[in-house]
């Protein structure tokens, strides 16, 4: 691989595929270990992105300004200062083909599948990984420039502090030792487990003796209330709503185990190397879902058996898909897992 002085990475919404990108960041510094890379993102999903000597600075992008030729020439302006000689479009958008257009790199790459005219300012890479996992897909570009790369990692941002703060809060409310994480909530409703399933898998847990941590969004307010009136247990603490990102990410930290469908949050999990049990439908686990190439025996997979998602076909509309996952075959995995856990 070149000896790239200055690398920019485009890769600006959403948690998942931010995350999903974090393995190139540190494939390139392995490659390149005195590059300045620098990230460019939208400000909400900043937190995830870790510091030197991953990342040496962040540009943060105000999407709602992307269609501004003022924003533009402020773009052109502080992404010029860098001198990019290199830059990486993994979101392969019209969005982040306005970022890379202004970014006034010499070399504009992204990976293969580049849609809404991206491919008109960044060439995709092609890899064996074509038709693969997205973050063996965003490996790819590495490759295919000529850069080694021996692991899937995922550098993140520390959260000691948050982790600290937290427990002052558990242990104000009452919810003190060993807990799963339960995210109920999904971006889109038909990537939803339902509701009554939940209702009924926490009260087994709780029930068990263990603790439930329940988490999510603002949006995921409701849901959190349902869930832990039906449970109506001191040890479901319902915490939807209630935490920054960072504190989310200490959150799933200190957790056991984590459970939720395709959402977010689960992407976080899986770059903390978490145990978890992921619970997928319409959507394909083999191209989007939780993944850590050959370490990833944490990751317990629960598909709906009426699914025909596929990497080719990554989304089937059919909101039954995710009713076909019964509480009892999630509740056996549970138990196997926390066996494994040894809590």
């Amino acid at each position: 691989m070149k000896a790239y002085k200055n690398i920019l990475i485009v890769k600006m919404s959403s948690l998942g595929d931010v995350l999903h990108a974090l393995p190139v960041v540190y494939a390139l510094r392995e490659n390149c270990p005195s590059a300045r890379i620098v990230w460019a993102v939208h400000p909400n999903f900043a937190a995830v992105l870790p510091g030197k000597p991953y990342i040496d600075d962040v540009v943060y992008i105000d999407k709602k300004r992307l269609t501004s030729p003022a924003y533009w020439w402020h773009l052109r302006r502080t992404l010029h200062a860098y001198h990019f000689d290199l830059c990486l479009d993994l979101q392969g958008l019209a969005k982040s083909a306005i970022v890379a257009f202004n970014s006034g790199a010499r070399e504009k790459y992204g990976y293969w599948e580049m849609r809404e005219g991206s491919f008109l300012v960044s060439k995709g890479l092609k890899g064996p990984n074509q038709y693969g996992h997205v973050i063996e897909r965003y490996l790819d570009t590495v490759r295919a420039l000529g850069g080694i790369v021996d692991a899937v990692e995922f550098p993140l941002p520390p959260v000691k502090k948050e982790e600290d703060g937290l427990r002052r809060k558990f242990a104000d409310a009452g919810f003190t030792g060993p807990y799963i994480a339960v995210v109920p909530g999904a971006r889109w409703a038909v990537k939803e487990w339902p509701l009554a399933y939940w209702q009924d898998f926490v009260r087994r847990a709780a029930a068990s003796g263990m603790n439930v941590l329940l988490l999510g969004s603002k949006d995921d307010q409701e849901k959190g209330r349902a869930i832990a009136g039906a449970a109506a247990s001191p040890q479901v603490l319902d915490y939807t709503g209630l935490t920054t990102l960072r504190e989310l990410m200490a959150a799933i930290s200190m957790s056991c185990l984590y459970i939720s469908a395709d959402t977010g949050p689960l992407h976080v999990a899986n770059a903390l190397k978490k145990e978890l049990i992921a619970l997928f439908g319409p959507t394909c686990p083999d191209r989007t879902g939780p993944y850590g190439g050959i370490h990833s025996q944490y990751i317990h997979l629960m598909i709906s058996p009426t699914s025909q998602a596929s990497p080719e076909r990554p989304l089937v509309d059919d909101p039954a898909c995710m009713a076909q996952i019964r509480v009892d075959d999630v509740w056996k995995t549970y138990e196997t897992v926390m066996k494994k856990v040894n809590i």
